[in-house]
């Protein structure tokens, strides 16, 4: 594939589509078209349908909003409100880890993931290429100048759940039975007035987001997922079968990789993830850590990998705190990952979630270099020691 198809595919995706929403229909013309594009290099290929989510700012509204429920219950009944609220953070935690819990209740929809399956004749490892295809909605909390405070406005919200169960324990403690003013109910109800605002701002964010292009977003991982089918057809991986999949609904809280995850017996010992994303324009980088609650840090041996071929390629190191990539969810949940992005001074992506994310603003040189850049971190990686074979 030369340059002039890097374009094309993302002339397709982000130019052709007015958008890529979760589980809409261009979401699934973006996958037919991926499909085609994975077939013209490999015959096992595969559309992957599942059921998804539409609407995870609902979801984690409903956390921020519960705790008002908790507090009502802790001013009569303390020890209570504090089980129900560690409950309740608990749950909320494991949603922000990935794991479906309530996401479980909200209604359904159709999506899928697209994969395209090279394998070595030697395998002694497995190499899972992911970029996902949907596109974010752009709202008011998705405004450049606010983006760099997400983690913060992540961490306050964590904060306040926190509170709120402190307050409850003091409560059930009576430490402060011999104050004349009950500063536990003061800290409790002021923790959940600033989560019943976060709870509305996220519902209503939600609700008024408009689609966009997504051209960076991520048009851009998907015309390297492309690049490296044909790359991979030519000139094959003897020693690592690599799967390359272009996920869905990657914007209702990572439900393409959380289906990919679920639905396949990896092996962490041997299954490498490597993650694309945002490559159209700012500073190639390799994702040293990422995750807003927390840092996941990227495996030690894909990282040495990236920083073998870095300098060639120009890319550097860098974290990723202010959202999370579909590295995430592999990261979290204990296996060998490493992210691919563009980032700017400030850490993010140029254009990120905004309607500026468009066409005319992609740097083409750069989609290029991210491609080579992965190809060269993939054969890195599968030129290394010999474990045993994975299972799949």
């Amino acid at each position: 594939m030369n340059d002039t198809q890097l374009g094309r595919d993302m002339g397709f995706l982000a130019g052709n589509l007015p958008h890529r929403g979760s589980n809409t229909t261009n979401e699934r013309a973006a996958a037919e078209y991926i499909r085609g594009r994975f077939a013209s290099h490999t015959p096992d290929t595969e559309l992957d349908e599942f059921h998804s989510i539409d609407a995870a700012y609902v979801l984690f509204s409903s956390y921020y909003a519960e705790f008002f429920i908790v507090a009502l219950v802790a001013h009569w009944f303390p020890r209570v409100g504090l089980c129900y609220g560690a409950a309740v953070f608990l749950a909320y935690l494991a949603e922000s880890m990935g794991y479906n819990l309530f996401a479980r209740l909200l209604p359904q929809f159709e999506t899928q993931n697209v994969a395209a399956r090279f394998l070595a004749t030697h395998p002694k490892r497995l190499l899972v290429v992911t970029a996902h295809y949907d596109t974010p909605k752009a709202s008011f909390l998705t405004r450049p100048g606010l983006v760099p405070w997400a983690r913060a406005g992540h961490l306050l919200i964590a904060a306040c759940m926190l509170l709120v169960m402190i307050s409850c324990a003091a409560g059930a403690l009576h430490l402060f039975s011999a104050w004349t003013f009950p500063i536990d109910e003061a800290v409790r109800w002021c923790a959940v007035g600033v989560l019943l605002c976060a709870s509305g701002l996220t519902l209503y964010a939600g609700a008024s987001g408009q689609d966009i292009r997504g051209a960076s977003g991520n048009a851009s991982g998907v015309a390297v997922l492309l690049r490296l089918a044909e790359r991979l057809a030519t000139t094959p991986l003897e020693e690592a079968d690599v799967w390359l999949v272009a996920t869905g609904s990657k914007e209702s809280w990572l439900q393409g990789m959380h289906h990919l995850l679920a639905t396949n017996e990896l092996d962490r010992r041997h299954t490498y993830f490597l993650n694309i994303d945002h490559v159209g324009g700012g500073r190639l980088c390799y994702i040293e850590a990422e995750g807003m609650l927390r840092p996941f840090k990227a495996d030690a041996e894909m990282l040495a990998a990236a920083q073998e071929v870095a300098e060639e390629h120009g890319a550097v190191p860098q974290q990723f705190r202010c959202g999370v990539t579909d590295a995430f969810l592999p990261l979290a949940r204990g296996f060998k990952a490493l992210g691919v992005m563009g980032l700017d001074e400030r850490g993010l992506p140029p254009n990120f979630r905004w309607h500026t994310d468009k066409l005319d603003m992609i740097d083409h040189d750069e989609v290029a270099r991210a491609a080579g850049f992965a190809e060269a971190v993939l054969r890195q990686i599968a030129a290394g020691g010999a474990p045993e074979r994975h299972t799949q």
